[in-house]
């Protein structure tokens, strides 16, 4: 198989442990920090500032619907997030890239925020909106656990049940629960003005984002560039085959690249897949890599 492919481990799985790592960085380091100000008498600075809160983006802060996503409570919520982040970012990385999986996740945290905030509104408790802070990255990895039902419906994975109990379960399960779960909070405890400190429509929120971005940005191939704009490729079921014409059979194959050339063009493609994704290659260039492979294991 291609996925067991040397050149398929190394060089890409160390890029896409390098942005997780950098994510989870982050968001323990912006932790640390919010600890030091809460020892130090300072606590609540950070989050008055990078929090998001229904009057943030009236008074200027317009920056708190994504910073909000590097803050967290406590302990427990920061271990929870990051561990959901780890696992469910290893597996999205590799199927649409890093550029996109970037995209997928702030997307997430940022309608995440907005439907918390317009929530915030909404609720008996709260009619002018004054609901405190939202903080945490559970949005974001919310989005990346809808993305990946999405991507793998029925992929059978373990995951460890209340972090003790390991258990088998499809992604797309997984997903429906999530799903209740935030659904019934939202509904029986977020509206009524509980005291529950679960944003649930950020949740929700996130999840939408995750399905969204894979039925219109990720199926229809829609890319967006270095350069600010944006690329649309044509479905393969949309575009015009060329007619096949009858070729003489010969059972011989020159091969005239150079081993060079060959370097070059994985280099090229392991690029590609770092940025799009592997479902982004096309098939001559899934046959460059298996090529590759097999003259990796002559030698």
């Amino acid at each position: 198989m291609i996925y067991d492919r040397p050149y398929m481990s190394t060089s890409y799985d160390q890029r896409a442990k390098n942005i997780l790592l950098w994510l989870i960085g982050i968001n323990v380091g912006i932790f640390v920090l919010q600890s030091v100000f809460e020892v130090s008498g300072l606590g609540g600075q950070l989050e008055s500032w990078f929090a998001m809160s229904s009057g943030s983006l009236g008074s200027g802060k317009i920056w708190t619907p994504i910073t909000y996503s590097f803050l967290h409570g406590n302990l427990m919520h920061v271990l929870l997030n990051m561990l959901g982040l780890f696992f469910l970012g290893r597996a999205v990385l590799f199927d649409i890239g890093s550029n996109r999986f970037l995209q997928a996740y702030f997307s997430a945290a940022l309608i995440g925020a907005l439907a918390w905030f317009i929530t915030s509104f909404l609720t008996p408790a709260n009619p002018l909106g004054m609901s405190g802070y939202m903080l945490g990255a559970s949005a974001g990895v919310s989005g990346l656990l809808a993305l990946f039902a999405c991507l793998h419906p029925n992929r059978d994975i373990q995951v460890l049940l209340f972090l003790i109990l390991p258990i088998r379960v499809k992604p797309k399960v997984l997903a429906w629960v999530a799903l209740g779960i935030s659904g019934f909070g939202f509904l029986f405890s977020e509206l009524q003005g509980s005291s529950d400190s679960v944003a649930h429509s950020a949740h929700l929120g996130g999840m939408l984002a995750g399905w969204l971005y894979f039925k219109q940005i990720y199926s229809k191939n829609i890319e967006f560039g270095g350069s600010g704009g944006v690329t649309i490729r044509m479905p393969s079921w949309l575009k015009t085959k060329p007619s096949k014409k009858k070729q003489p059979n010969y059972n011989y194959k020159v091969n005239i690249s150079q081993p060079r050339d060959l370097k070059v063009e994985v280099d090229r493609i392991l690029d590609k897949i770092n940025s799009k994704g592997f479902g982004a290659l096309t098939d001559k260039e899934k046959e460059i890599l298996d090529e590759a492979g097999d003259l990796l294991k002559r030698r």
